[in-house]
């Protein structure tokens, strides 16, 4: 007997091409939140094997679309070229997409430990100067991501605006290594002094 919740499931199911398109970039996301981001075998495996597995869909997607087209199925072949339309864009734009996600992915992250890291910054003992206070996720040898503290706001600063105090203090920590630095996405009630950070160490 014909259910109309089949016809549904159907339609679900020929609009893959659609759900991958939207669902890898996401997943990317979450996988940059979890703990496993900063893993060895993660970066230099994981990642390139889920987009070489994104890629190969794309093109099975390019091919179904084709043969859509031929049978004049306009709509489902719409619906397929999204996927490898995507895949292009990021092609063409590789760098770019890999940092949106791991800065989308690193404020998902600060969002779910902010209250760990804001009290950790509370227990830092008064010196008499602003508080700079580094977190390390981790990463490679040669590089590393995290988040930064920084009550004066300085590490946005050019160098030759940052104080010798604040040089002395970063100088001895993360930040001498050399560090990317953009200010945490939000709401300034909870974001304000906080920057995502990428560590040259």
């Amino acid at each position: 007997m014909f259910e109309p919740s089949d016809t549904s499931r159907k339609k679900c199911v020929q609009c893959w091409p659609l759900w991958i398109a939207i669902g890898f970039p996401i997943l990317l996301i979450i996988l940059q939140a979890s703990p496993i981001a900063p893993n060895f075998v993660f970066v230099m495996l994981g990642v390139p094997t889920l987009l070489h597995a994104w890629a190969g869909a794309g093109i099975w997607a390019a091919i179904l679309a084709c043969r859509q087209m031929r049978k004049r199925m306009w709509k489902q072949a719409a619906t397929s070229f999204v996927l490898p339309l995507a895949v292009l864009c990021v092609a063409f734009n590789f760098w770019p997409f890999i940092r949106s996600c791991n800065n989308a992915g690193d404020t998902v992250h600060f969002y779910v430990m902010h209250h760990s890291y804001t009290e950790t910054v509370r227990a830092t003992l008064p010196n008499g100067e602003p508080k700079l206070s580094t977190f390390n996720l981790g990463g490679m040898i040669w590089a590393s991501r995290g988040f930064i503290y920084d009550e004066s706001d300085e590490i946005l600063r050019q160098p030759a605006m940052q104080t010798s105090n604040w040089k002395a203090r970063a100088q001895n920590s993360e930040l001498g290594c050399g560090y990317g630095a953009l200010r945490v996405p939000g709401p300034s009630a909870l974001t304000e002094h906080w920057y995502i950070a990428s560590f040259g160490c």
